[in-house]
């Protein structure tokens, strides 16, 4: 289960305001949203914002970060099982979909507004992210000798798996997609044959938590 932090955490003003963020991003696109926008909906004043960030790009950069931080933490805590590397890869992937199911709007902030629509800090923190969830996948599938191409390939089979789910509106299923999320990820570094043996062992972790 993913944790969202103690009471006090969850009702900061900062919190407020990066979900708040995250949420008119989702709704209206990066472009299209305001600071006024993101305080009516976070029910904060203006002073506390201008306290907290620089402006609107400052803001959602905050944002942009606590799910990448979130996503790096989520796997550091995930449970390890498995009879190989691989395998115990598998409970990680799972660890960052349940995360990601419980963040839609901050994920479709740093995979659509940040990477298609947003400023140029933006794209960059994105590519950033991208680099050290590329590196991830690597360790999701066992390698650490694979050029770095391959890795971002995963990263962008990944992505697209995520991406789909939240264009549908269909960010609450995305742990059932453990499987396609393996496939996609382990594919590029172990071929067709085994990352579809892998996905079918992924169906029953998936099917046993049902």
């Amino acid at each position: 289960m993913v944790s969202t932090g103690n009471d006090v955490l969850a009702t900061s003003d900062r919190d407020r305001i990066l979900q708040a963020m995250a949420d008119c991003c989702a709704e209206f696109g990066y472009l299209e949203t305001t600071v006024e926008t993101v305080l009516e909906r976070a029910g904060v004043e203006a002073e506390s914002f201008e306290s907290l960030f620089a402006g609107k790009e400052d803001c959602a950069l905050a944002a942009l970060n606590k799910i990448v931080s979130e996503t790096l933490a989520q796997i550091s805590m995930a449970q390890v099982n498995g009879e190989d590397a691989i395998g115990r890869r598998k409970f990680e992937g799972k660890a960052i979909l349940e995360l990601m199911a419980a963040r839609p709007s901050f994920v479709r902030l740093g995979l659509v507004s940040a990477r298609q629509c947003g400023t140029p800090h933006m794209h960059d923190a994105y590519e950033s992210a991208a680099r050290v969830l590329a590196l991830m996948m690597e360790r999701l599938a066992g390698s650490t000798e694979r050029p770095g191409a391959t890795a971002r390939a995963a990263f962008g089979g990944a992505e697209a798996v995520i991406r789909r789910e939240l264009a549908a509106g269909r960010g609450s299923r995305l742990p059932q997609l453990l499987p396609d999320f393996v496939y996609a990820v382990l594919v590029p570094f172990v071929g067709q044959g085994e990352a579809l043996r892998q996905a079918k062992l992924a169906a029953r972790v998936t099917a046993e938590e049902e």
